[in-house]
């Protein structure tokens, strides 16, 4: 059992990491299309931005497209490689963190137009730009993920089991709107966290459970939100 941000790494089954490598790798070809869609938008962009051109715009628009139909491309495939229940508001959230570095980045572009800065500075504008994007996104994962199941093991907030220390899963209502879930070490105490119902989707966690889980680790207490 280990903490995302560093500590003892209990290393999970290696059969394990392997099933997740090959799950991974089947999103690979999404997530190119989205990040070479995302790229070509900003670059694109910045030109029709400072430089409007017809051309410019029509590349914009079909990379943005591009961009958008990879995302919920990768979106669909990730389910076939974890399962995350997110704090409230996440996607909103996410959304906000993108588009306050969009305005920067086009606040910037403007500057760099404007006082007419060499093609190498802007490059590593672009850049930098698409670092601090994969950086934000990986940090808003570790602050918003609630509750996760994959090929290795069960994340219950910062904390990480591999599957071959859990006994069982737990779900169980906790009140209006809201469900407790759990994870059960072998030698450790319960982990819970309560989520809310609207994040909560119980037909994809049992398919999850079925999907990732070892023979013999069951999920108890299953029940319906929405009833």
């Amino acid at each position: 059992m280990r903490n995302i941000d560093g500590g003892f790494l209990a290393a999970p089954d290696q059969a394990a990491f392997e099933q997740r490598e090959r799950d991974i790798r089947k999103g690979k070809l999404a997530l190119a299309l989205t990040v070479v869609g995302g790229f070509v938008t900003l670059i694109a962009g910045y030109q029709v931005f400072v430089d409007f051109s017809p051309g410019a715009l029509v590349v914009t628009m079909i990379a943005l497209a591009v961009a958008v139909g990879g995302g919920m491309l990768t979106k669909q495939l990730n389910r076939t490689v974890r399962f995350r229940v997110h704090k409230p508001n996440a996607g909103l959230v996410a959304a906000a963190k993108l588009s306050g570095i969009l305005v920067v980045f086009f606040a910037i572009a403007a500057l760099l137009g404007s006082i007419d800065a060499p093609g190498p500075l802007r490059v590593i504008l672009i850049a930098g730009v698409c670092g601090v994007l994969a950086y934000v996104r990986s940090l808003h994962d570790q602050q918003w993920v609630l509750f996760e199941l994959d090929a290795v093991g069960v994340r219950v907030e910062r904390t990480v089991v591999p599957w071959r220390d859990v006994t069982r899963l737990t779900i169980d209502p906790v009140g209006p709107g809201m469900t407790r879930l759990g994870a059960v070490p072998v030698d450790a105490e319960p982990l819970y966290v309560a989520v809310q119902d609207s994040e909560l989707d119980s037909r994809l966690l049992t398919e999850a459970v079925a999907r990732f889980a070892p023979r013999g680790v069951l999920l108890t207490g299953v029940h319906n939100p929405a009833s």
